[in-house]
């Protein structure tokens, strides 16, 4: 909220800088030469997010400060009017940046009301009621997924500030309209992304928050944000951050326990607080989510298609991908998001070398194209006993321009020691199997055996392969954050083609 203040603007770890902030704007050149993701963070008045989120008191505000952000409103007012060139709707008045605009300039002026002239009231009444309007009339119907859900979310605020009741009637039918298509039964969405389930799921929650006070609730909308919300809780891991499967990273999002405290803050959807440590760990069927293991030590196994047909620009490569908590420690991980422009990070990041899975040959068994598109399916085939902590996947890859393979995967926790089994048919070499660790941890190499080392030295666990020709530690990348890149240790375990590939995870921790 200060750096702001201060000139500095912050999206996707990448910071701007200007002379103070009465000269932010957003048509400075470096603004224009970020990417889309970062202008439209910054078209959005994704900057003022922090100040109505600070656990400042809005008497604690300067009243210079409210001079800056009043700057900044007339930085846009004077120079985007609606329409001005042809490519608006891809630009300045792209509808999810107008959905961001509604919404975080609704929150700032109800939270500091009291404290803006009436001048800047004004001003800030008409831009909000400009773009919400036009909002209404360029819903982002062809875009879908969570796109859609942030229109509705924009229109449901806009008409309840100004109570507009046709914009909030057409906010609840988008949102009844993607409760029925873009929610699997298990109350996951369909993206796939924890991130983004939770920011949806926050849209959800803020409607029926609204809606309610209104005496306007709506069923769907109401069942679907319960639903949304229990599927956070039985996926949220031992650590209580969300796994980065799929487009997902941290501080993107408001945290998991965030979204289940403003869940429970909704007499309506009558959410029982659980007890402090008490992880539900409910395998989540539908989605593809499944969990195995005892107590906090515990296995994520991502067993569903790769994308959903229609939308599969947030999805990445990986059938059969595992992650690892033992205790509150992340041990095996996803690669997570650096950026979603076209280019090597992005490759890097979906592609399966990135996931803990098997990949034959060099290359993909989905093919892509872009940054946000990619087309193929393995169509698994999933037989999962929670009872025995026993899991199977199955899959066969037939893309056009891919090797042709069928992978097995067998899973199985005995007391201590995780046992996960790959049988590759294929007659392509070589044969990858990848552990990629938590930046936290390190390998330590004995004999035939990887002893991994929490940061304090300590052996938290031990991983032998079996059935490998070749085994060797490598630097991979991590992107826990949008812009931040991590070098972390992952075990390449190589085989040939027709080979069974083992390898045995025995914990140090003790019943």
């Amino acid at each position: 909220m200060e750096a702001t203040i201060g000139g500095d603007i912050s999206f996707l770890n990448k910071t701007i800088s200007f002379e103070d902030g009465r000269s932010i704007s957003v048509d400075a050149p470096a603004v224009l030469d970020q990417s889309s993701h970062w202008q439209l963070k910054c078209w959005g008045f994704e900057h003022l997010k922090p100040i109505w989120l600070s656990s400042y008191h809005p008497s604690e505000i300067p009243n210079s400060d409210f001079g800056v952000h009043q700057a900044w409103l007339d930085d846009w007012m004077g120079d985007h009017p609606i329409a001005s060139d042809t490519r608006y709707l891809r630009r300045y008045w792209m509808p999810h940046s107008v959905s961001l605009r509604i919404l975080n300039w609704t929150r700032y002026v109800t939270l500091f009301e009291e404290h803006l002239d009436e001048e800047f009231r004004e001003k800030i009444n008409r831009f909000i009621h400009k773009n919400a309007q036009f909002l209404a009339d360029n819903v982002e119907y062809g875009v879908g997924g969570n796109h859609l859900i942030e229109n509705a979310a924009g229109l449901v605020v806009a008409g309840t500030y100004f109570q507009e009741k046709t914009w909030r009637q057409l906010g609840v039918r988008i949102f009844e309209q993607t409760a029925k298509n873009q929610f699997f039964e298990d109350g996951g969405h369909i993206e796939r992304s924890p991130m983004y389930h939770l920011i949806v799921c926050q849209r959800f929650l803020t409607a029926v928050d609204l809606l309610e006070q209104l005496n306007e609730g709506s069923r769907i909308i109401r069942e679907t944000a319960a639903d949304g919300v229990r599927f956070v809780e039985h996926l949220q891991p031992p650590d209580n951050q969300i796994p980065l499967l799929n487009d997902s990273v941290f501080d993107e999002a408001l945290p998991l326990s965030s979204i289940l405290q403003y869940a429970r803050s909704i007499p309506v959807l009558d959410l029982v607080q659980k007890r402090a440590g008490n992880h539900l760990f409910s395998s989540l069927t539908d989605s593809g989510y499944y969990w195995l293991g005892t107590d906090d030590d515990r296995m994520l196994v991502a067993g569903h298609e790769v994308a959903i047909p229609h939308l599969p620009g947030h999805a990445h490569i990986h059938p059969g991908q595992v992650c690892l908590w033992i205790g509150n420690q992340r041990v095996l991980t996803d690669t997570g998001v650096f950026e979603y422009s076209a280019g090597p990070h992005r490759q890097r990041a979906r592609s399966i070398q990135s996931h803990n899975t098997v990949q034959v040959d060099e290359q993909e068994p989905i093919r892509m194209a872009s940054s946000f598109w990619m087309w193929g399916t393995v169509d698994p085939r999933v037989s999962f006993n929670e009872a025995t902590n026993h899991f199977e996947i199955a899959y066969s890859v037939n893309t056009v321009g891919c090797p042709r393979y069928h992978h097995y995967r067998d899973i199985r926790l005995s007391q201590n020691t995780w046992i996960v089994t790959d049988r590759i048919d294929t007659d392509r070499s070589p044969v990858r199997s990848r552990l990629h660790l938590h930046p936290d941890l390190s390998v330590k190499t004995e004999n035939n055996q990887f002893r991994i080392l929490d940061s304090s030295g300590s052996q938290l666990l031990s991983i032998t392969p079996t059935g490998h020709d070749h085994i060797s530690v490598v630097d991979a990348l991590y992107y826990p954050r949008y812009g931040q890149e991590i070098t972390r240790d992952a075990l390449v375990m190589v085989g040939s083609e027709g080979s069974e590939l083992t390898w045995k995870i025995h914990t140090d921790r003790r019943d």
